[in-house]
């Protein structure tokens, strides 16, 4: 059975109520935190070491402040699944230009948020497979799993991986030493001293990309290759989240379902 972390960010007590059932109904088992406004879902976040698996954002009302939630959420965390709700398509660009997994349109139908979350669900069930880093320090052995790791460093022999957490874990060796661990994974050398999770990144500039606060050097040297690896990575998760469009219900078309797409645009 597959269970979430699930955050609503919703003021709207009956579409609440509403979309809290369905989701039992579709991830049965599950976590799910209901916030009315998006301040308070923030100050969770805050806290929280573990990421949501997916939140729901509405964003018509003034209380959950849906298009600055997001944008800070996304400052912080680029992996989550962040779901646009509305009663109208108004946000259909903001959502292309944040990343967001999906767009919902309210009332949410059952088949609607079953088509949203089957994906999520057999991604989630993948990542019980999911690639691991192993080293050995001081007699004792670490596994760490690649979504756990922002980046990671290398100074004097000492290579340091710094955590989602915030915590840095260490070993003696070399960058290099890992290469064949990180080969083919969301990982990227940037820099002879730096390797960056690009699934952590909020932000890139011609210089360096950001974690968070944490600024990370592109070298000359790495610039190029970077940079288009980091592009290749983005226009993917696009596709894989957006599938080739958007799915929304209630539009005014020939069937209830209907399928948009920003490609082109």
């Amino acid at each position: 059975m597959t269970m979430m972390t699930i955050a609503i960010c919703d003021d709207m007590q009956a579409d609440t109520r509403r979309l809290h059932k369905q989701l039992v109904q579709i991830v049965p088992g599950s976590e799910i935190r209901i916030f009315k406004s998006g301040e308070l879902l923030l100050e969770e976040l805050e806290k929280k070491r573990k990421p949501y698996d997916v939140i729901f954002v509405n964003m018509d009302s003034k209380k959950t402040d849906g298009l600055n939630t997001i944008r800070k959420i996304r400052e912080r965390e680029m992996s989550v699944a962040v779901i646009f709700m509305s009663r109208s398509d108004e946000y259909y660009r903001d959502a292309f230009d944040m990343f967001a997994y999906n767009y919902l349109l309210k009332p949410v139908t059952l088949e609607a948020l079953e088509y949203v979350m089957e994906p999520l669900k057999k991604r989630l069930n993948a990542d019980t497979d999911e690639r691991m880093i192993h080293f050995q320090y001081r007699a004792r052995v670490y596994t760490l799993r690649h979504s756990q790791v922002s980046y990671i460093t290398s100074s004097l022999h000492i290579v340091n991986f710094h955590m989602t957490d915030g915590s840095t874990l260490q070993c003696r060796g070399k960058l290099k030493d890992f290469e064949k661990q990180l080969e083919n994974s969301t990982f990227l050398r940037c820099h002879q001293s730096f390797i960056v999770n690009m699934e952590r990144i909020t932000g890139a500039k011609t210089e360096s990309f950001s974690i968070g606060e944490n600024v990370i050097p592109i070298s000359r040297s790495y610039n190029k290759t970077a940079h288009e690896r980091y592009e290749e990575y983005l226009q993917l998760q696009q596709e894989i989240s957006w599938g080739g469009g958007i799915r929304v219900t209630g539009v005014d078309c020939d069937r209830e379902v209907c399928y948009w797409s920003w490609r082109g645009q």
